[in-house]
């Protein structure tokens, strides 16, 4: 897909699968953090981590110049739907009728699952023997992505085709976190997607705790994203939200815990996605949505309700177009020194300067200079 940008304006098969549970469930037990698992690994477990990323490395080189690998050619009629679920070298497919067919992936596009093919995605699916099979991925307009965990060289497509990129975060449990918001805002603009940040359970504050506590969201209403203040609890700001993603596909994403399904079951109670507790000794959510899902939730509202995370890497971002998704910097950068300034460390930089006067806020210049030593080392 050819990479689409949209920008503020300023006002792996069965296999590798069950390896990878077997490494992660591993990973848990050895270590208990919050942080990505597969940074983490015991030396035990190191060289089986390396070997994946070596492997996964190399096709991922490979397949710059390689040919795309055929799949199949159907004999018989040829149909077109949408994923609105996905297991191991399985879809289930949403025809033109609204009925959903299982359908099996080709070994072409089952070997690389993550990055082929995602919930959301339009494909081609015919029939084969007494089953179903997906011919062909199709073109998609837009997509969020990120790293694979296991290698940061190859794309794990989180959704696609999507409107819109709803944002949930909370307040207390989880805390609200800026600079995963920053993250994801790069990444949904990368994506050509519009976000939108949902801020989940405000029932859990008092009036002046709710000012306290949003104060840090104050630099995203500048930049003219729509910020929607909810509780499933009250439902507050449920309709708001409705009235936003009403004829939109819209994808639901953030850290663990923060309500995305009880949100879910707020818009269309009859779906009745799976919710959990929040964890009393961590304040982190249980990953209750295991696997991406497509909902119809009535007056043109399709939402894709996608497992938690706790971490959220940037795929396929050099350091200069960074600065591209910083908007709220482009005031001031042409007043600096160097016109390929980098606003980390060049002497006579406005951006910086800007931040030390007030004017562009800290913590978001803070999260720029750490995404941008990541993508520097």
């Amino acid at each position: 897909m050819k990479k689409k940008k949209k920008r503020f304006r300023t006002k792996g098969g069965k296999r590798s699968g069950q390896r990878d549970q077997r490494l992660l469930k591993a990973a848990r037990e050895l270590h208990g953090t919050d942080k990505d698992w597969a940074d983490h690994l015991e030396p035990s477990l190191t060289s089986q981590k390396e070997d994946v990323k070596a492997r996964a490395g190399a096709k991922a080189e490979d397949a710059g110049d390689a040919e795309p690998e055929p799949t199949w050619v159907p004999e018989g009629p040829v149909f077109q739907g949408t994923v609105v679920s996905l297991a191991s070298a399985i879809a289930w497919v949403e025809d033109q009728d609204h009925e959903v067919v299982q359908c099996a992936l080709p070994t072409a596009i089952a070997q690389d699952q993550r990055s082929r093919v995602a919930v959301g995605d339009r494909v081609s699916f015919a029939q084969r023997d007494r089953d179903w099979l997906v011919a062909e991925v199709l073109p998609r307009t837009t997509c969020l992505a990120r790293p694979d965990p296991l290698n940061p060289r190859l794309q794990r497509v989180v959704a696609a085709n999507i409107d819109i990129v709803v944002q949930v975060a909370s307040v207390v449990r989880p805390p609200l976190r800026p600079a995963l918001v920053d993250r994801y805002l790069v990444a949904i603009q990368y994506g050509g997607a519009e976000p939108i940040l949902c801020v989940n359970k405000l029932d859990l504050l008092s009036e002046r705790q709710r000012r306290q506590e949003l104060a840090p969201l104050a630099p995203y209403r500048e930049l003219g994203m729509e910020v929607i203040e909810c509780s499933t609890q009250d439902g507050r700001g449920i309709e708001q939200l409705r009235d936003s993603l009403r004829g939109k596909t819209a994808a639901f994403v953030g850290h663990s815990g923060v309500g995305k399904s009880s949100l879910v079951n707020a818009l269309a109670p009859s779906i009745e996605a799976a919710t959990g507790e929040v964890s009393e000794s961590r304040g982190t959510g249980r990953h209750t949505t295991t696997r991406s899902c497509l909902y119809d939730l009535g007056n043109g509202i399709r939402l894709i309700d996608t497992p938690g995370i706790r971490e959220f890497g940037l795929w396929n971002l050099d350091a200069e177009e960074l600065r591209e998704y910083f908007p709220d910097f482009e005031p001031f950068a042409p007043a600096c020194r160097f016109n390929n300034c980098s606003h980390s460390h060049e002497p006579s930089c406005a951006v910086r300067q800007a931040v030390d006067d007030g004017e562009l806020a800290r913590a978001r210049y803070q999260t720029y200079l750490r995404i941008l030593e990541s993508l520097q080392g």
